[in-house]
């Protein structure tokens, strides 16, 4: 007893070395003993020069479980004026006990020292418990107004909805500072407010921006005609924050309210309210020019097409960028199309890009020019958007680049003529017709693709005996792709095919079709040698289903390996009933961690109570991965009621990893 005391007494004087590294040592090493022992230790630590030091004292102060006589101490340092470190220990150790410290701060809310109450009430607010709202509240009248401030914040941190309306008579003290925080508060707190309290104070120039971001979180409709009035205004932040607000509130409003504040934003145009707009824009922050690009659209100001088109640079903004193009109209999309002669090639392509998205027919001429172009990134936005604009009258000139040098401008040529495929038939069959003759398979394989487009199935067929092993395997995916029953004898000539891939395209194809038609070649073509073909052909079984599948599945499994068993799994989940389920749940003894773990899936999709039943021969399994995923699976399948389950694989497991993951999820669910 007499040496600990000594050790005790030892580490208080090492607190007061020169070294700082001695005191944290000094700290560290009262680690474990009594807190009454070392009480007087820590609380010179927490006022330590270091904060290395203090950070050690409170760790060790936290850890050895503070009474509300150490709290009470903590509250008393908050006066110490002459030690900005130790104030700082006392306020994040304060903070870190959460509610436990609640009833102690709530004592002292009422100090006579200004400073303490302000940091009682900051504490409070870090914390978030909503039980000293009401003394919050309370607060809100009090005679400092750093305190009054620090309550209003800290009802806003803290969002319990019974601090609306004592904030909002608070505002009526007009007090520019204080009211500046309500706003923030309620905007936090985020409940509807009356317009008439809110509204008077735009006329503050101070409370603007925070008048607009409040009615941003909590706005309607009765906001609209102040926060578009705010888009005027003169002071950048103050304009800024109206124009963010509108994006907001617009989000919550329904389709008429929507159209009568598109009706007010239309008044702008041509107005000099837009210049300072596009003067925000230039340096806007994502959020906000999100919003700038919103209202660009729906005000329909043709100043507005420049920076739009430079916004499109973008990848986050050009969505946003097509749909205030569209909000434009054609008006805004013939602007955009006159920049095109003065614009250099990177904005050229995205004039082409957004007129193939708006579908603009009045962009031919530019397009003919830009498919001409020596750059082959416009050639191919240019030829998209012919496509997608259903430019018919281009057939010929998206004829031309299919020969062109670059392989993603034939791509683009090949898609923009697919879509054509269907207003100019006649054309885009003859240029197919053209390329499945060619001695080029890749033209061959493109002719696949726009017969697709033409729902031509006769001539996919053909081009399923081509030379080319691609051609045929393209042909029967895109002859699939139509979903034609009288298809069902091309596919199955295919399963005879040379090449492996080609049969597991004829195979999927079967399945998808489905019908006694497809069953009696893909039962055949179980014999395959390819694994992958076999894996296919069981998928196809379990999708057409019945009795024969069944059997021919289950067959399959004797003697497969883990490939095959994984795809046999799969057509039995398909295929579903007793029969099925009993074959996956004899398949959680196979050697192969995978086959287990796929059977554990299909089995809690579909009744767990066979899982359940032999939960204790996989929490045995001797592959960690397989226990680890019947625990996830059976927690996110019975949620609380997997408890008794996870109670028992904690004292059976081994493996690290798995206890740590069955505590977590305990954890989750206590």
């Amino acid at each position: 007893m007499e040496t600990g005391t000594t050790n005790s007494d030892t580490l208080t004087e090492q607190l007061r070395s020169s070294d700082e590294e001695v005191r944290r040592q000094a700290v560290m090493g009262m680690a474990g003993r009594p807190l009454a022992e070392i009480r007087s230790g820590i609380f010179l630590a927490l006022g330590d020069s270091s904060w290395r030091v203090r950070k050690e004292a409170v760790d060790l102060l936290l850890g050895s479980t503070p009474d509300d006589g150490v709290m009470e101490e903590l509250v008393l340092m908050l006066r110490s004026h002459d030690n900005a470190g130790l104030r700082n220990s006392a306020v994040e150790t304060l903070e870190r006990l959460g509610r436990l410290a609640v009833p102690c701060l709530s004592r002292h809310i009422n100090d006579d020292d200004h400073d303490v109450r302000k940091f009682v009430i900051d504490i409070m607010g870090s914390i978030g418990d909503a039980t000293p709202v009401p003394l919050l509240i309370s607060a809100l009248d009090d005679g400092d107004p750093n305190v009054s401030a620090a309550a209003a914040e800290n009802l806003g941190k803290i969002g319990d909805p019974r601090a609306v309306s004592p904030l909002v008579q608070a505002l009526g003290k007009q007090d520019i500072w204080l009211s500046y925080t309500i706003l923030e508060a309620l905007g936090k707190i985020g409940r509807p407010l009356p317009m008439g309290v809110i509204s008077p104070l735009v006329e503050t120039n101070l409370l603007k921006k925070a008048v607009f971001d409040c009615l941003g979180a909590v706005g309607d409709a009765e906001a609209t005609p102040l926060l578009v009035e705010g888009l005027k205004e003169k002071v950048r932040n103050a304009r800024e924050a109206a124009a963010l607000a509108i994006f907001k509130v617009r989000g919550r409003l329904n389709d008429e309210t929507k159209r009568r504040l598109d009706d007010q934003l239309r008044e702008l145009t041509g107005s000099p309210f837009v210049d300072g707009l596009l003067a925000s824009f230039e340096t806007a922050e994502k959020p906000l020019k999100e919003a700038l690009v919103m209202l660009f659209g729906l005000i329909g100001d043709e100043r507005a097409v420049g920076p739009l088109l430079q916004a499109c640079r973008d990848d986050r903004l050009r969505r946003n960028c097509i749909q205030a193009f569209t909000c434009m109209g054609e008006a805004g999309t013939a602007l955009l199309v006159r920049e095109f002669a003065h614009a250099g090639d990177e904005e050229r392509c995205f004039i082409a890009y957004v007129c193939g998205e708006l579908r603009y027919k009045g962009c031919a001429a530019i397009l003919v020019e830009g498919m001409g172009s020596g750059n082959p990134v416009l050639r191919r936005a240019a030829v998209l958007a012919c496509g997608k604009t259903g430019l018919t009258e281009m057939v010929g000139t998206i004829a031309g680049l299919l020969d062109d040098s670059e392989p993603e401008v034939r791509e683009g040529a090949i898609d923009a003529l697919a879509r054509l495929a269907e207003d100019d038939r006649a054309s885009v069959l003859a240029i197919a017709q053209k390329m499945a003759v060619t001695e080029s398979s890749e033209r061959r394989r493109d002719a696949v693709i726009l017969y697709a487009a033409l729902r031509e199935a006769d001539r996919l067929a053909l081009l399923m005996k081509d030379e080319d092993m691609l051609v045929r395997r393209n042909a029967v995916t895109a002859l699939a792709s139509l979903r034609l029953p009288e298809s069902a004898s091309h596919f199955v000539k295919a399963l005879m095919d040379e090449e492996p891939d080609v049969r597991i395209a004829a195979a999927g194809a079967l399945g998808e079709l489905g019908g006694a038609e497809c069953l009696e070649p893909l039962l055949l073509t179980l014999r395959d040698e390819d694994p992958w073909v076999k894996c296919t052909v069981l998928k196809s079984l379990g999708k057409i289903g019945g009795e024969r599948a069944l059997g021919a599945v289950m067959e399959a499994m004797d003697g497969a390996d883990g490939l095959i068993m994984i795809s046999a799994l799969e057509a039995l989940s398909f295929i579903g009933g007793d029969a099925a389920l009993k074959q996956v749940r004899r398949t959680l003894d196979d050697p192969d961690e995978e086959v287990v773990k796929s059977a554990i899936e299909i089995l809690a999709g579909s009744d767990e109570s066979i899982l359940l039943a032999s939960s204790e021969k996989i929490l045995a399994h001797p592959h960690w991965d397989v226990r680890s995923t019947f625990i996830r699976t059976l927690a996110a399948r019975l949620g609380e009621q997997a408890l008794p389950y996870l109670e028992k694989a904690l004292e059976i497991e081994t493996d690290d990893l798995v206890k740590g993951q069955i505590q977590d999820i305990m954890g989750r669910f206590k």
